[in-house]
This record gives C-alpha cells, structure tokens and sequence, in this order.
C-alpha cells in the first residue's frame, strides 16, 4: 500500500499528515492555535484526532511545537522526540536559532535579544526518546527516522518508502534557486546531514517552510555549498 502524505499549513510552518495501515502518524505541530488545521485534514479522511498515534517532533521551535500539547491532549497520540531536544519540549522553550545569512542573522540577534518570550510554548512531556534511528513499521508506515542535526542539535528527518524526505528544518524551500535554510546553529554539521539525507536517494522532500521539492532542486543546493 502506497503511503499518502499530506501537508497541512500550520501558521509560519508545515506539518505533514501521514496516513499508516491502520492510523495516522502526524509530523510537527506548527505555531499555537492551530490544531483545526489538523482535524480538517483528518476529515478529508474521515477520521479524527483519536486516529494519530504518534507524534514526531522533527526539533523544538515555537512554530512546530505550538499546537503539540493541545494535539496530544485530544488525541492520546505518542510524542517522539530525539534525547538533544527532550530538556526544551519539556520546559517551553527553545532560543531562536542562529541566523546563517546577513538577513536571518538580524531576526536571530532582535529574537533572542529583544522578543524572547514569543518563542515559548506550552510544555509537553516525550512519550518516546530516540537517539539516533528509529523504524516506523509498528505503526503501519514503510518509513525510518535518521538524526539530521545542524539547524537544530536534535532535528531529525523521516525518510518512508526509500522515496521521500519529511526534513524540518534541514531543508527549506523559501527560495528560487536554493533550499539553504536562513536558520542553523552548526552549518558545518548541517552540510554533514545533508550528505547523510543525500545517500538515501529520495525524489521528493517535504520542508517544514515552503512546498515540496524535487531532488533535483537539492543537488543544485549542494554543488552550492558542497564542495567535492
């Protein structure tokens, strides 16, 4: 059975949908105040918030965690998390990453700087801690997650079906001609995620900014920015 994969606009950011055998695995929870974003896809299906059964948080920011405590609370739905990024789901707060161009180095430095507190978040405790691999097969979805840190120290991608890549914050698709994200704490550990993300061979990429994009517009990234 094919593995469906839907976008949902949660806000600033994108949460994906993944429907499994017998259930649904919900990748992000996008900015506060959105959980109707999710049920109005799940209706699509007719199914509801009882319907997920895992939660994967591909790193802790604001604008995909936002919604998770009341998504969790109304569906019962497990939270994974990787072990580097537990301590922040936990307490409500993550700082801004850092910026890692001229524009995003701004918002970084006046976001931890002067508007902090919007980057807070209602507290949730992780179901499920990974530290590196993870197979998605005991929820009925033919997908694994890999560790991809760099803009975060525990973001993670998930990679289903040897075909698509749901990649966070790794990857955005917010400009023309790259999917360099404005945003990462390490790029020399980003570049190393990307190669890691690269061997894997997917044809489409879901970011957690932006629209889906093909392999294609990645190897034009990496030439960019990796030179070998």
């Amino acid at each position: 059975m094919k593995t469906e994969i839907s976008r949902i606009p949660m806000g600033k950011s994108n949460s994906y949908l993944i429907k499994g055998k017998d259930g649904f695995i919900l990748v992000d929870a996008g900015m506060p105040g959105k959980s109707k974003n999710v049920l109005k896809t799940l209706n699509n299906y007719n199914a509801k918030f009882d319907d997920i059964d895992l939660i994967i948080v591909t790193h802790v920011h604001n604008d995909h965690v936002g919604s998770l405590d009341d998504i969790k609370k109304n569906s019962n739905a497990l939270v994974l998390v990787h072990e580097k990024e537990k301590n922040y789901l936990k307490r409500g707060y993550n700082k801004f990453p850092d910026g890692t161009m001229a524009f995003s180095k701004i918002i970084s430095s006046l976001a931890n700087n002067l508007f902090f507190s919007k980057d807070q978040f209602e507290p949730v405790e992780a179901d499920i801690i990974i530290d590196d691999g993870f197979d998605l097969s005991d929820y009925g979805v033919n997908g694994r997650i890999i560790h991809t840190p760099g803009h975060t120290e525990g973001s993670i991608s998930i990679i289903i079906e040897n075909k698509f890549c749901i990649t966070g914050d790794t990857l955005f698709n917010m400009f023309l001609n790259s999917v360099y994200p404005p945003f990462a704490n390490d790029e020399e550990e980003l570049l190393e995620s990307w190669k890691k993300i690269r061997k894997q061979n997917c044809k489409k990429y879901y970011p957690g900014h932006g629209r889906k994009f093909s392999l294609n517009k990645f190897d034009k990234t990496i030439k960019k920015h990796i030179k070998e």
